[in-house]
């Protein structure tokens, strides 16, 4: 791919031959507290023997000036709430960084990987218990589903591990569920990382008090991702709620709902490693 903005690319510069970096996706490993490794890296800063080079969306094959051995790193960067031009480092994750070995003309292959950094403190729901973190909300019309794959075959899973979602029809055309658990603000960045999948919107919003009074306010809209076929496509987003846990409320906690969509006579919206990502005080 071509890069998103370069500094210093080496087919600039007089007749130089570059040698290649032929870079893979972002790999991720995480600590059995932290839930699933799903992870979306669309980007990477990447910087030679510490100078950055420019900004990549991978997989990329990247020209490099220089010979022998240098240092590459590969900082991850996310779209922030889905948005194609709003690509930010994500905070969370760990930089890749290694020695290659250069050589005019040739390629050398980078396969980086990632983890969430020490500071990083996980609130994580992947419906791997049957007594989910969610609850459901007064003015839902139907409970929290919670799929098997043994019980479940026809829903398509991340793996072989359980998820959570909703079926509505016109008996059961709202859904609403959330948490309880009244997070506190801990200063700096705050993401709510989810997968999602479904031919209907779902609807992740906040609910929290302010002036007395309990709000519920949609916060981003998490689009259907049926593919032509008509199948069903699993999907991350990393949601950025940095401003909501910086404010001036009290009682924070977070919703997902979904609403049947006008025609319709049913519609499914599946959900997992849901986590709140924020920085340990």
């Amino acid at each position: 791919m071509l890069p998103l903005c370069g500094l210093a690319l080496g087919c600039s510069k007089g007749d130089a031959v570059p040698a290649y970096a032929d870079v893979q996706a972002f790999t991720m490993t995480t600590a059995s507290a932290q839930g699933a490794a799903t992870i979306k890296v669309t980007d990477a800063w990447v910087t030679l023997d510490d100078e950055l080079i420019g900004v990549w969306e991978l997989p990329a094959r990247i020209p490099l000036l220089g010979e022998g051995s240098r240092k590459l790193a590969l900082e991850p960067a996310i779209k922030r709430n889905g948005t194609f031009d709003d690509r930010l480092r994500y905070p969370f994750y760990t930089a890749w960084s290694g020695t290659v070995q250069l050589q005019r003309g040739a390629t050398v292959v980078v396969q980086p990987a990632t983890a969430y950094t020490a500071e990083t403190a996980v609130w994580n729901e992947g419906f791997e218990d049957p007594f989910s973190q969610f609850q459901m909300a007064d003015d839902s019309d139907t409970a929290l589903i919670r799929f098997t794959p043994a019980m479940n075959p026809d829903v398509n899973f991340l793996g072989d591990s359980p998820c959570a979602g909703f079926r509505l029809d016109a008996e059961h055309p709202f859904a609403r569920v959330q948490t309880d658990e009244d997070f506190e603000s801990y200063g700096g960045p705050a993401f709510l990382e989810i997968d999602h999948q479904g031919d209907a919107t779902i609807t992740v919003g906040l609910l929290y008090f302010a002036g007395g009074q309990q709000r519920y306010e949609p916060y981003i809209y998490l689009p259907p991702t049926q593919r032509a076929d008509g199948t069903l496509a699993w999907n991350k987003v990393y949601v950025d709620l940095s401003g909501f846990f910086n404010s001036n409320v009290s009682e924070r906690d977070l919703f997902i709902s979904a609403q049947l969509p006008t025609g319709r006579s049913s519609a499914q919206v599946y959900f997992d490693n849901i986590k709140l990502l924020r920085i340990e005080p």
